[in-house]
């Protein structure tokens, strides 16, 4: 299938999946559906490309999907969303109880709005009422010691992605390990597959097309060879 008819595909999903976004924020009292330029929320024109140029929310029924595979004690957990826009996966990580969770964010303006979100998010079902987002450049953000959920949704171009990861295999190297790593795209985590298949230290809990659940190899109950083998894909 060629590279534009993959595209036409995707903006259809798009449309169809929008209709869902936007009754989500109508249910919970948020505002997260509404696609932004960076450039348009307060990010200077150099570094609009780390964060892949364009806001566009993560649909909701993947986040599901992907934390339905962690598999762990939520409660010892800290999560941290890397470059968590206007708040989704704050706000449903919140119906889990996890000891805190906290988002990372660049952008001024989705920044602000992450913030109006987590004051005003209206859930049945949350049991983490700790969400803290966080204003600022991810390279430059230390995580909490203890057990950690990190949390993306192909947030940064290559280079940005690779410095993040260095930053998480240096804190396993220091005896940190209890960590958790969610990797989606909504397009395919193929895309990222040489930035994915270099992290040697970690191997897969569960992977589908759209996310990829990883975890240390001492962490994780079994080991394989190649953490991902997308390179072939």
């Amino acid at each position: 299938m060629s590279k534009r008819l993959k595209w036409i595909l995707f903006r259809a999903r798009l449309a169809f999946e929008n209709r869902r976004n936007r009754a989500y924020d109508a249910r919970h009292h948020v505002e997260t559906a509404r696609e932004e330029p960076l450039g348009d929320v307060g990010v200077a024109a150099d570094a609009v490309k780390a964060g892949n140029s364009f806001y566009r929310v993560t649909w909701g029924w993947l986040i599901e999907k992907a934390m339905a595979e962690l598999d762990i004690d939520a409660s010892r957990y800290t999560f941290i969303d890397y470059g968590s826009g206007k708040g989704k996966a704050m706000l449903m990580a919140s119906d889990h109880p996890f000891k805190s969770i906290v988002g990372l964010e660049y952008a001024p303006g989705l920044h602000e709005v992450a913030a109006a979100n987590c004051l005003s998010y209206v859930s049945p079902k949350q049991k983490c009422r700790s969400l803290k987002p966080i204003l600022g450049n991810v390279l430059d953000y230390t995580p909490p010691p203890g057990p950690i959920v990190c949390f993306m949704c192909n947030p940064f171009d290559a280079r940005t992605l690779r410095a993040v990861f260095r930053g998480w295999r240096a804190r396993h190297d220091r005896g940190e390990r209890d960590i958790r790593i969610l990797f989606l795209n909504m397009r395919n985590i193929a895309e990222v597959a040489q930035v994915l298949d270099e992290q040697d230290w970690l191997t897969p809990v569960t992977r589908d097309r759209r996310f990829v659940v990883l975890a240390p190899k001492a962490q994780a109950a079994r080991i394989e060879p190649n953490p991902l083998g997308l390179a072939a894909e």
